[in-house]
């Protein structure tokens, strides 16, 4: 299980190893004209907000976040820098997008057969929401688990035409966007610019 000094210190290791890759790669897109969607001050503002109302509803729990990597590193490790409730962090990884950017795979999930969650307050935590089918799947096999209480946590939810019917919306979120392209805070485009501070649209 991932301590709070622990993570804190790889958290800052890691960003400040994406800040200094960023951009150092030869890209099919152009990324000369990126248009700034929402700036680091809305996300912290935002967050703040989040924080209190996770500490209000989870008074007197212990909240395990459960971290989809890699693009909810830099969400996660903001948003628990916030949170005044006892906390640990476990992570796993999914994958659908894959290097190609745009184009989608089979989902896998990695690492949840590692992570213990019975009778655990769960939120697990994720970038985005586009179809819905990560979170939904992810939701899914937790539930397995027989966590005591499970809920979910997207930074952003995309206004989509692509989004599965009958499946419910994050518990919480923090912006819905339109259904563009979008990188930065942690979100990417072939291991690149996750280091931006804000979030970023691509044309």
């Amino acid at each position: 299980m991932m301590t709070k000094k622990l993570f804190c210190i790889l958290s800052i290791l890691m960003v400040s190893f994406l800040i200094k890759t960023e951009g150092k790669v030869n890209m099919d897109v152009d990324f000369s004209n990126l248009e700034l969607m929402i700036s680091q001050e809305d996300i912290k503002s935002k967050i703040v907000q989040l924080a209190e109302t996770i500490d209000d509803e989870y008074k007197d729990k212990e909240i395990v976040f459960l971290m989809i990597m890699k693009g909810a590193f830099i969400f996660t490790s903001d948003l628990v820098r916030e949170i005044k409730t006892p906390f640990s962090i476990e992570a796993i990884k999914c994958s659908s997008y894959g290097l190609r950017g745009k184009e989608r795979g089979e989902l896998t999930i990695q690492g949840l057969e590692k992570v213990d969650l019975k009778s655990k307050h769960v939120i697990v935590v994720d970038d985005i929401y586009d179809s819905g089918k990560t979170l939904s799947s992810v939701m899914k096999e937790v539930a397995k688990q027989n966590p005591a209480s499970l809920k979910s946590l997207i930074l952003l939810v995309k206004n989509t035409e692509r989004r599965l019917k009958n499946i419910d919306l994050p518990d919480y979120s923090l912006f819905e966007i339109e259904d563009k392209f979008v990188v930065g805070y942690g979100l990417d485009y072939k291991e690149y610019f996750r280091g931006l501070k804000g979030i970023y649209s691509v044309e």
